[in-house]
C-alpha cells in the first residue's frame, strides 16, 4: 500500500490532468513466468474498435453456437451506442466476427436482451448486474446482483440485490432467475473452449472472495448439473483446501475449510481466469489499488498471470500501475479485464482483451496482447 502522502500526490496529479509517476511501482506479488517472456499490448487501435458507448462490464463466454455472448449494464450495449439512448441496467448481446486492427466492421455486437423493440430483439424483465458469463451445454449461466421485486424493478427488503443465477436456454434472448439469493460471493466462472469444451473435468470452477478480505482470492467447484441449486443449503460446492504431497488438489464441502489461491498485498480485485489451449495455462487478470475501496483503482492497475492449475502456482506475465497510459478517465473503479477464449489464437500468444472504466472508456474496448514465450521469442 502506498503511504497517504503518496496516494494524495497521485490523486491530485491526477485531478489536474497530468501524468507522473512519483511513487514506486507496486510489487507483483509472484515471481515472473519461466513460460511468457513478456506481454506486449498494442493500444494503437483503442479507439477504432471501440464500440457501445456508455455500457460497462461485459463478461463473455464463448457459446455453442461460436458467437460470443456478452452482458452490458447502465446503457444502452451495441444499439443504443450511449448512456441514455436504450438505456437499461442489465442488457445482454451476441457479438460474432474477430477484430482486426483498424477494422471496426471486424466484429459486431447485437443486442439480444434490452431496450427493445428498436434497442434490442427481446424486452429485459429485470435490472441489475451481471459479473460473470458461461456457456455449458448450449445453456448461458450467468452471477449478478438483481433487482426482483414484485414489480421487477425493486430490491430486496434489506435493500440487497438479489444474488442469484441466471440460466438462458434459448441463447441469451430471455432470461430466467433462480428464487434463491444468497449473501455469499458467488464468483466468477473459469472459462474454457466452446461452449465449456476442454474442461479439465465435470465441475465448473469459480473464483470469489470471503467478505471482508480483500488481498486472498478463493476456489470453488460445483458439478455441471447443479449450477443453479442454491449454494447456501444444498452444500453441492467444493472448496479447495491445498494439495497433498504430490500436489494433488484436496476439497472440502465447508467454505471455512478453504485456503486462498491467490494472493496480493495491494489488495485483489475481480479475479478472472480462462483457461488457454495453446499455452496449456490458466490466464488470470486481477485488479489491484492502494486500498480496498474500489473507487481507489483504475482499469490502469491489473495483473495478468498465468499457472498449470486454476489453483495456482501462479507466476506473473504482467503487473501494471500505469496499463495503457489510460489517464485520469480510467480511475474511480476496476471492472474487470476479460479475455475471450473464443479470440485466442491457435498457439495460445495472441489475443484480444475486452476491459471498460469510466468515461471515454465506459464501453466496450479491444486492445490486442502478444505472448512472448521463452523458448520463442519471435
Amino acid at each position: 500500500m502506498r503511504p497517504p502522502l503518496c496516494r494524495a500526490a497521485v490523486l491530485l496529479l491526477a485531478a489536474s490532468g497530468l501524468i507522473a509517476r512519483i511513487c514506486p511501482a507496486a510489487a507483483a506479488p509472484y515471481p515472473h513466468s519461466a513460460l511468457v517472456r513478456s506481454v506486449t499490448w498494442d493500444f494503437a487501435g483503442l479507439a477504432t474498435l471501440r464500440k457501445a458507448h456508455g455500457s460497462d462490464l461485459w463478461p463473455l463466454t464463448w457459446g455453442r453456437d461460436g458467437a460470443l455472448y456478452a452482458a452490458w449494464g447502465d446503457g444502452g450495449g451495441f444499439q443504443g451506442d450511449s448512456d441514455f439512448v436504450g438505456r437499461v441496467s442489465l442488457g445482454f448481446a451476441r457479438i460474432e466476427g474477430e477484430p482486426r486492427a483498424g477494422a471496426p466492421a471486424s466484429y459486431a455486437g447485437v443486442n439480444l436482451w434490452g431496450d427493445a423493440p428498436r434497442y434490442a430483439q427481446a424486452p429485459a424483465q429485470f435490472g441489475g448486474k451481471v459479473g460473470t458469463l458461461l456457456s455449458l451445454g448450449g445453456v448461458l449461466y450467468a452471477h449478478g446482483g438483481l433487482w426482483l421485486g414484485r414489480a421487477g424493478i425493486s430490491k430486496w427488503e434489506d435493500g440487497r440485490d438479489a444474488n442469484t443465477s441466471l440460466w438462458s436456454t434459448d441463447a441469451g434472448h430471455s432470461w430466467h432467475a433462480a428464487a434463491w439469493s444468497s449473501r455469499a460471493d458467488l464468483g466468477s466462472f473459469v472459462n474454457f473452449g466452446r461452449d465449456y469444451a476442454g474442461a479439465m473435468d465435470g465441475f465448473v470452477y469459480m473464483y470469489y472472495a470471503r467478505a471482508g478480505d480483500a488481498t486472498h482470492v478463493y476456489l470453488k467447484r460445483a458439478p455441471m448439473s447443479r449450477l443453479l441449486e442454491n449454494p447456501d443449503t444444498d452444500h453441492h460446492y467444493q472448496y479447495f483446501c491445498g494439495t497433498a504431497a504430490r500436489g494433488a488438489p484436496q476439497w472440502s464441502g465447508t467454505e471455512h475449510s478453504a485456503v486462498a489461491v491467490f494472493f496480493d498485498p495491494n489488495h485483489a480485485l475481480g479475479a478472472e481466469a480462462v483457461y488457454d489451449t495453446g499455452l496449456h495455462r490458466f490466464l488470470l487478470t486481477i485488479g489491484h489499488a492502494p486500498t480496498a475501496d474500489y473507487r481507489d483503482a483504475s482499469a490502469g492497475q491489473v495483473g495478468l498471470f498465468e499457472a498449470r492449475h486454476p489453483w495456482g502456482p501462479w507466476h506473473t506475465i504482467d503487473y501494471e500501475d500505469d496499463w495503457g497510459h489510460l489517464g485520469p478517465q480510467a480511475r474511480g473503479d476496476y471492472l474487470g479485464l476479460h479475455l475471450p477464449t473464443a479470440w485466442i489464437s491457435a498457439d495460445g500468444t495472441r489475443l484480444w482483451a475486452v476491459f471498460s472504466s469510466l468515461h471515454e472508456y465506459d464501453s466496450f474496448n479491444l486492445v490486442h496482447a502478444h505472448l512472448v514465450l521463452v523458448n520463442n521469442p519471435s
